[in-house]
């Protein structure tokens, strides 16, 4: 049977720690699967999740390895042990596919097959958002940029998840015969009904509120600062810069963020200095949130940096109405005034405005909801599975 090496940086549940599950629980009936995951100290998400999976099935292929050295944050020490740590997995199971998934893990993950000779397994690394996006200074974005070009030569096949990540791709300098797009498919998830949804998130949240909502882990990548200074913008003037019609029942509003994180304390000062503590819910991570997507009257993605993000997939999907951030693969799902509504990134004033335009115009953002959720029918988890496999096992690995 062959043998699949899944690598990631850490088990804290997001996107890229589904699209590890989703392929791994996909593919474990005919190959053999072990998912090595590092952050030993951090949340253990996608563990206890294949753990779950496991025991529903009578035979499974896949294994778990915890990763001691290898951890999201930068330390010459730990990323040192790391590149060696890997390369000793490497050699002891000897897998026909390594697939590497984040930023972390695919830098040191390409550095660790340097240091084995007549290494044969094929390379493949999957960019969940190019990491030189991230809010970081000027002089980081630039040493990420030259990591990423640097360390392509060391992998056969360069998964990015949109057009737009295919193209910076591109522009760094990596070889176009290195890059294939596959985007993310979906299964389209179990929802709630709307009444039940809301009563789980919040015994404060009535059931006539105009529920505005977002699931997001709370990272700084995700923009919910700039989320909470839209409400604030909202509260403090709500007829400021006012779409047609004006809007009367600002306080009828609430805002819901589903998801955990180390911004949490930052997140809730901000609340706190705006007073927006009955009208800013943070409800915390909550198991499969997607079934609770129809609470929400509005969907809002306010991120800094994306990739092709699973949950506007399924908000796509559940027919719920779009206003996201013009940024990584996003613009290729959602087409501006045409299937949601698109906004500059750290524009908050921006973001206000879109909310109070698609309040007041509730019927042409239905329409558009409708087409969106047209689009994400093409984008099925089997065919991303297919053409995963055919990266898989039509690319022979290239020599250094």
């Amino acid at each position: 049977m062959r043998k699949i090496l899944y690598v990631i940086t850490q088990g804290e549940w997001g996107g890229a720690q589904r699209y590890v599950f989703d392929l791994a629980t996909n593919l474990g009936q005919n190959f053999d699967i072990t998912i090595a995951v590092g952050e030993p100290a951090g949340r253990l998400d996608l563990q206890n999740k294949l753990q779950s999976w496991d025991m529903k099935r009578e035979t499974n292929n896949i294994s778990i390895v915890p990763l001691k050295y290898l951890i999201r944050s930068i330390s010459p020490f730990h990323d040192t042990k790391a590149v060696f740590e890997l390369a000793k997995l490497y050699k002891k199971i000897k897998p026909d596919i390594i697939h590497l998934n984040s930023s972390k893990a695919g830098l040191l993950g390409s550095l660790a097959k340097l240091l084995i000779i007549n290494y044969s397994s094929l390379i493949i690394y999957t960019v969940h958002g190019w990491v030189f996006n991230e809010p970081t200074r000027k002089i980081g974005k630039i040493f990420y940029r030259f990591l990423e070009k640097l360390t392509a030569r060391w992998k056969d096949k360069i998964i990015v998840l949109s057009p737009q990540d295919l193209l910076t791709g591109k522009q760094i300098g990596i070889p176009e015969k290195k890059l294939v797009e596959i985007p993310l498919g979906i299964e389209v998830p179990k929802f709630l009904i709307k009444e039940e949804a809301r009563r789980f998130l919040d015994p404060r949240l009535r059931g006539d509120d105009i529920m505005v909502g977002t699931i997001a882990n709370l990272y700084l990548t995700k923009g919910l600062d700039i989320l909470i200074e839209a409400v604030n913008l909202l509260k403090r003037d709500p007829s400021a810069h006012p779409p047609a019609g004006g809007f009367s029942r600002n306080d009828d509003v609430k805002f819901v963020v589903i998801g955990e994180g180390k911004e949490r304390g930052r997140l809730e000062n901000l609340i706190k200095k705006y007073k927006l503590e009955n009208t800013v819910f943070l409800i915390g991570a909550l198991d499969d949130a997607a079934q609770y997507l129809p609470a929400f009257d509005l969907f809002i993605l306010p991120s800094r940096k994306e990739g092709l993000p699973y949950t506007l997939l399924e908000a796509m999907a559940r027919g719920t109405p779009i206003i996201a951030t013009n940024i990584g693969g996003v613009p290729s799902l959602i087409n501006d005034g045409e299937s949601g509504l698109l906004v500059e990134s750290e524009n908050s004033q921006q973001l206000a405005d879109a909310i109070l335009w698609a309040i007041n115009n509730r019927e042409e953002t239905k329409k558009r909801a409708v087409r969106a959720s047209e689009i994400v029918k093409l984008l099925t988890l089997e065919k991303m599975i297919n053409l995963t496999k055919t990266t898989y096992f039509s690319h022979p690995p290239e020599e250094s």
